[in-house]
Formats: structure tokens, sequence, C-alpha cells
């Protein structure tokens, strides 16, 4: 009888499955992590799911992230002439954000852009001349494509094939063009740009860099949008809509946002956070840590983890960054370093470094984190380090290095768990000392440890949100319902400049009318007057 009970609950999930297309280029860590994580919960929830992986860099190959067997995976290599281009490009542009701000200024925002076209042109162009790919992708007869606008190629893709519904999914919390084109709200009196500060603190000159950043980040990405369809339509005579229509036409934008972690923002129920529906404290606290690591952990009282991300190293730091955090060591000897350092030939950082200092080139980072004997987390920022760090409890100092990584320390900072440190100031071993010690001996742990409650017993689970969101997009295709008029209104009518000129005019005439009749009075008195 039970058998026959579990036999009936496996056919009847299997009758309501759904079949779902993943569009997941192989460019950067983290938006691979990302999508791969989604394509597992939908599979563990017994859909069928296809992930269509486009080759870009040769150095992300090995990393295997999807976990679920069932899930078929679609490796598209780049041609001959690809793979010589990928393996000639620039080994790494971005060690120069140690040093500057990204997009701060229209001819930064405009380099990064053209670094990313150059990048993404090629493997883009191969995939929509390949008529072969197109018929496969075709006869899979996919419910649904979720793709990425990071790299846009995947919605355009996706919009070409003609499939019934699209998501479209950012591993970012927000890419301001694309919420933009949904009609989402703007933003900019709720959510600090790049360089700004967070409540109370922000005056004038926070909410004019808001708005610059805003325009800034804008023209970067509109631009590589551009640039890829202006090449598609241009080489392979591809009629694509542009990147704005292809949005507006999704059934859900998913975003990578948790509403108890995130500023609190006006949205629209097409947006849907997503934030956390990968994130498994229960399971990071199980996972059994390397030996070395175990140890280093019980050697002082006090741990600190610091991690700079896998996009840009420690071992790219420039040298005085990197003197600074050295000293800033030797002044807490009583505490254990355990550092996230790539470069195992880098002979002489590693004569300099005193013995409560460790390098290790990887770290099992979420099961490190979950661990109570360590103290405090020194990260860069980047979006899946901090919703770890929030989950896991742990006080963390913030040193953002590009793109989302402000803002992100600033969400992570209002919520009293955490410190945004500036990373010009890494040279400066006393002040950041301070900070280190200021954390370890503070309420901070307190604070952290009341978020990861709050996120762990949120009432909507993460994972909910994004699978029935999921099943309702394929069931329903497109949702027409969600989309917002006031994305069709001009920028005039949108922030209702016109009904200002019309009250203006209106103050005006009745002004004009105003000094009229009193003129007139005066003069009928005058007159009146004259006779008497």
């Amino acid at each position: 009888m039970r058998l026959f009970y579990f036999s009936f609950l496996l056919i009847f999930q299997c009758s309501n499955a759904f079949k779902y297309l993943i569009i997941s280029p192989i460019y950067s860590y983290s938006h691979v992590k990302f999508m791969s994580n989604i394509a597992d919960k939908l599979a563990d929830y017994g859909h069928e799911v296809v992930v269509f992986q486009q080759q870009i860099l040769e150095s992300l190959r090995d990393k295997k992230d999807i976990k679920n067997p069932s899930i078929q995976v679609i490796n598209y290599e780049a041609d001959e002439n690809g793979k010589e281009f990928y393996r000639n490009r620039p080994k790494s542009t971005v060690r120069k954000y140690w040093t500057t701000n990204q997009a701060a200024t229209p001819w930064a925002a405009d380099q990064f852009a053209e670094t990313m076209s150059n990048d993404l042109e090629h493997m883009c162009l191969q995939v929509f001349q390949d008529k072969t790919l197109h018929e496969k992708l075709k006869s899979e007869k996919f419910d649904v494509v979720i793709a990425e606008p990071f790299d846009p190629c995947g919605l355009y893709l996706a919009d070409y094939l003609q499939i019934p519904s699209k998501i479209v999914a950012m591993a970012s919390s927000r890419i301001d063009p694309v919420q933009w084109a949904v009609g989402q709200p703007s933003a900019l009196n709720f959510i600090p740009g790049p360089g700004s500060t967070y409540g109370k603190e922000s005056g004038l000159w926070e909410r004019v860099n808001n708005v610059w950043m805003f325009f800034m980040r804008t023209r970067m990405f509109r631009t590589v949008y551009w640039n890829l369809l202006d090449t598609i339509r241009e080489k392979t005579g591809t009629a694509i809509r542009d990147i704005d229509e292809i949005v507006a036409d999704s059934a859900y934008l998913f975003f990578n946002s948790n509403p108890y972690l995130d500023f609190p923002f006006p949205s629209l129920t097409k947006c849907v956070p997503i934030g956390g529906f990968s994130m498994n404290v229960s399971s990071w606290k199980t996972e059994k840590l390397p030996e070395s690591l175990d140890k280093l952990l019980d050697e002082r009282e006090k741990t600190v983890y610091i991690s700079f991300g896998s996009v840009i190293r420690s071992a790219d730091m420039p040298e005085n960054y990197k003197n600074g955090v050295i000293e800033m060591m030797k002044l807490m000897p009583n505490v254990t370093f355990i550092w996230k350092y790539e470069d195992e030939d880098d002979i002489e950082i590693r004569k300099n470094i005193p013995s409560n200092v460790h390098f290790m080139t990887w770290l099992p980072q979420p099961a490190l984190l979950a661990d109570s004997r360590l103290s405090l987390f020194v990260t860069h920022g980047g979006l899946g380090s901090v919703m770890e760090v929030a989950y896991s409890g742990i006080p963390a100092i913030v040193i953002p290095l590009f793109f989302d990584q402000p803002m992100n320390g600033e969400m992570l900072k209002r919520h009293g768990g955490a410190e945004v440190y500036s990373k010009f100031d890494l040279k400066d071993s006393q002040k950041l000392s301070g900070v280190v010690k200021k954390m370890l001996n503070s309420d901070y742990s307190r604070n952290a440890k009341r978020l990861s409650n709050l996120l762990q017993k949120q009432p909507i689970d993460p994972t909910d949100r994004l699978i029935k969101h999921a099943e309702f997009a394929a069931e329903f295709k497109s949702l027409p319902e969600l989309d917002p008029y006031s994305r069709q209104l001009n920028f005039a009518q949108y922030f209702f400049l016109d009904i200002i000129v019309l009250v203006i005019v209106c103050i005006f005439i009745m002004l004009r009318l105003l000094k009229l009749t009193i003129h007139f009075v005066r003069s009928s008195m005058r007159v009146k007057s004259k006779y008497e």
C-alpha cells in the first residue's frame, strides 16, 4: 500500500512537470553559480531542466556547480577563431579596480562596456549563425526560458527562438536599465549609489552622486546591449527586438534580493526577489571542514577570515595595500588570520607574514562562515558573500572593490552587524586594526545573529517564491496583467512635468488676472473720486 502511495506521488509530480531552458554563459563565476542553483532547484522539484552553457572563459571550465544528475547540460564550445580570440584576450583587466572606481566617469563606463562587448561578441555571433543549434533548441519545445541580462545574448536568443514564456534572472540585486525597462519605479531615494552612504549621514552630495552613478551604470550596460544587438543585426541579418521590449515582455524579473536584507524600495508584482533561495545554513554546519582548517580555528580565541572573491584577486593587490594588511595583522598577535591568497609562488610576501597569518588558495566558504569559532569576515562585498555571511550570523567588514559591492556593503551595514571600509585605506594599518578590534569587541555579533535568525525565519521561503513563480510562468506563459502602463509614458508624463507646467501656467494666468483686476478697481476708484 505504501509503495502504491509513493508511486502515485511520483506519477502525479511528473505529470505536472514543466520543461525549462536555462541559458548560462561561462563568463563570470558568481553568475554561473546563481543560474546553476536555479537549475538545481527546479530539477529538485521534479521539472525537466536543460542548461545551455556557452564556453567563453577557459579559466571557469572546471567549475562544476550543477549538482542534480537529471539536468541535461549542453556545453557549447567556441569555434577555432573564438578559441584563438579567448586565448589571446587580456588576462585580467579588473586588477585596476584596486585603485580606481568603476564607471565613475563616462570614459570609465565606456571602457568597461567596450571590454565586455568584445568578450561577448564572438560567441554571440557564433550562436546566432548556428542554424543547427536553433533547430535543436526549438525541437525541445520548452515551456520557459530563463536567461540573464548580464550577457544579453541569452535574452536575444530566447526572443529569437520564440519560446512561449521568458523569465529574466539577475544574479545581482539590481541592474538599473533592466528594472527601468519593466516599469519598476526609480529607487534613487531608497538605495545609495556607489560611494554614497545610507540614512541620516546621506546629504545633498550623496544624492547628487546617486543620480550621477545611476546614469553612469545605465550608460555602461546600455552600451553593451546595443553593441551586441547592432553586431548581430548587421552580420547575421536577424530581426531581433531591442532589450527593453524583450525584458518588458517577460513573465517575471527574478532578482537576487531578499526583502529582509535589502533596502526597502518600491517594486512591482512582476519583479520577484528570490535572494537566499540557495542558502542552507543547517547543511553548512554539518559539512566537515578540512583537517588543516579545523586546527587553525582552534589556535586562538579569535579568528578572522579574509577573502576578496574570485574575480579580483588578493594577489593583485598593490604592494602598499598588502603591506598595510600585514602590518595590521602584526599588531594583533592574539588573533588568527586566514587569508584567501591565490598566488602560491609569491615567496616574498610569505617571508613577511607573522605566525598568526595563514594563506590558503581555496576554502569551503559557507561551511567556514557557519562555524561558531569564526569571529569576523573581511570581504569584498560580492552579493554571494554578503548573502552567506548574513545567513551565517557572522560580523563583517566590507571593503568594496567595484560594481554593486559598495551598495551591498551599505545594505549589510544598516543591520548593525557590519562596517564598510574604503579600499584606499588598506595601506593604513593603524586605522584598519582599529576597525578590526572594534568589530571583535562589540555588539556587532549580536546584531549579526539577529539578522541571521530573521532571514532563516522569514514568512515566505525564497525557494517557494522561486518555484511557484517559475511554475506559474510555465502554465500561463506571458503575463500581460503584470505589465504596468506607466512604462508607456514619456519622460514628461512619467514625472508629471506636463502637469507641473500646466499648474505654473494656471498660477501665472491667475496672478495676471488678479493684477489686472486690482489695476481695474484702482482705476475705477480714481475716476469715481475725480467726479466727486
